[in-house]
């Protein structure tokens, strides 16, 4: 079994978002909206593998966007 999380830079500080029902789940018992790294050894050592699912960043989009622009024309 494995818990998806999203690790976000929020001014400056690496944040770790639960991404699955089960990891929300954890982060419900903890009572927080993220995890931290405490909560996800203990979540390791329950047998849980933690996946980390990159987020696409809107300078990744608009990047994106132009090549395909760029490439129409």
């Amino acid at each position: 079994m494995k818990i998806e999380i999203i690790i976000k830079n929020v001014y400056g500080n690496k944040l770790i978002y639960p991404n699955c029902d089960i990891a929300k789940a954890f982060s419900n018992i903890a009572k927080t909206k993220t995890l931290s790294i405490e909560n996800l050894k203990t979540i390791s050592s329950m047998g849980y593998g933690v996946e980390v699912v990159n987020e696409t960043k809107i300078e990744e989009l608009l990047q994106w966007n132009s090549t395909k622009l760029m490439l129409k024309s």
